[in-house]
């Protein structure tokens, strides 16, 4: 599977390289804060990192389309405190992201120089399980109901992006599962088993390189 992996994002790379003069791409990378909706946690309390090389192929003027190769952490996570009863939990997860967006300048629109360059974006991406660890008062459950994870998740994703300089850009993102990421241990009340879903928000910098 890594032999695999491997080989497609070589192929990718080739291909940009080879065309070159019709496509822009550059490096993105930040932090991530997440949950899994359907494990009775709230919060964004799992932190973690992404980082990402992208390639943009120009539909018009204000318009392209942006495909990625991406590492990113999600998971969940319950602090310890009285509201919990001290109840001390982590879960993470570690995937190989490939997006699929469509990013659009929205500064047609507006008259406001504040509105220059920004772009909107949105798609679905295809996630592959790389690590994970899951524990409960230190103690690792990976002998338990819960480490059925499923190998890999669609997602849709979306956010914007702001211009600092004329290649360096803040970015927003939001993405959450549209497949489950396993089965929840917790039976809903009609008796049937729930799954559950990654939600994560990012913040970070993206750089057109070439």
């Amino acid at each position: 599977m890594k032999c695999s992996l491997a080989i497609t994002v070589f192929l990718w790379f080739s291909a940009i390289a080879v065309s070159a003069q019709f496509f822009k791409g550059g490096v993105k990378g930040g932090m991530t804060a997440s949950q899994v909706s359907g494990d009775h946690l709230s919060g964004l309390d799992k932190f973690g990192f992404y980082g990402a090389v992208y390639t943009m192929y120009p539909i018009s003027t204000v318009s392209y389309l942006q495909m990625e190769v991406m590492y990113i952490q999600k998971g969940s996570r319950s602090i310890p405190g009285e509201k919990n009863d001290y109840f001390d939990y982590k879960f993470a997860l570690h995937y190989v992201e490939v997006p699929l967006l469509y990013v659009y300048n929205i500064s047609d629109f507006f008259q406001h120089n504040a509105f220059d360059d920004v772009l909107l974006y949105g798609g679905l991406s295809v996630s592959k399980l790389v690590g994970y660890s899951e524990t409960q008062d230190d103690q690792s459950l990976s002998g338990s109901y819960n480490t059925r994870y499923k190998p890999v998740e669609l997602n849709f994703l979306a956010g914007f992006c702001y211009p600092l300089t004329s290649s360096l850009y803040a970015t927003f993102g939001y993405s959450n599962s549209l497949t489950t990421i396993r089965s929840s241990s917790i039976s809903s009340s009609n008796g049937l088993t729930s799954g559950q879903y990654n939600s994560v928000w990012s913040l970070g910098l993206s750089f057109v390189v070439w």
